[in-house]
């Protein structure tokens, strides 16, 4: 009796030892968490080349999710920050990764010189991404491209002394300002003296240096009112 009881202990201790050395008893290695790819870093590219004198085809790549807004402009290059600024610019809408719209320069206020430009799009999400909930959260972006644009045949240096003096008469000059000839003259350059429509009273004195006329009342000895480009009233 003792001895099957015996080997019926040996039998049993020779089984959990066996179980014990299996590969099934092993603790089973636990799978490493996937490794996420990395956000995309947020972007936007532009490509930007004139297609006529006025004309700027601009060619915008973005990650960011449209539709949005942006700025776009081309700017007179290498402009100072307290110069008169000299371009022209507008709200254009993306509408998918890549798009191509046209900048029309001649829309500006004053027609541009030519001369480099930059033809920049900025992303302002503050109003860029306004109904666009996905756009939100993305920063501000900008690129610039540097381009040759032809203008109006003008030169720089015409279009700043332009810009410059315009600026100058319409801080200095008002209604009723005393008229002296030879003081504008000094400052704004030769001028072209004809009749003005505005009554019998008036001359208009155009000065295309500042490409702007001013009304004069040879009566009173003042300037009635000031007007850009060449006019009679």
């Amino acid at each position: 009796m003792k001895t099957k009881f015996g080997m019926l202990c040996l039998a049993v201790l020779s089984l959990s030892a066996i179980s014990a050395c299996s590969p099934a008893a092993e603790t089973a290695p636990k799978p490493e968490p996937e490794k996420q790819a990395p956000a995309e870093k947020p972007s936007l590219k532009v490509d930007a080349k004139p297609i006529s004198p006025d004309e700027v085809e601009f060619e915008v790549t973005t990650n960011v999710p449209t539709p949005i807004q942006v700025m776009a402009s081309v700017n007179l290059a290498n402009q100072k920050p307290d110069d008169v600024w000299i371009g022209y610019s507008d709200k254009v809408t993306l509408t998918g990764p890549v798009t191509t719209f046209v900048l029309d320069t001649s829309k500006a206020r004053q027609p541009l010189p030519n001369s480099s430009y930059e033809a920049d799009v900025a992303f302002y999400p503050r109003w860029g991404a306004e109904g666009n909930e996905a756009a939100k959260g993305f920063p501000e972006l900008s690129d610039t491209k540097v381009i040759e644009l032809q203008g109006t045949g003008s030169t720089r240096s015409a279009a700043v002394r332009r810009e410059e003096l315009q600026k100058w008469v319409m801080l200095n000059v008002d209604m009723n300002t005393p008229w002296n000839e030879g003081e504008y003259v000094a400052k704004l350059g030769k001028h072209k003296k004809s009749k003005a429509d505005l009554s019998h009273l008036h001359d208009a004195y155009y000065f295309p240096d500042a490409d702007m006329t001013l009304i004069v009342n040879r009566l009173k000895g003042e300037v009635t009112i000031w007007r850009q480009g060449r006019q009679t009233r």
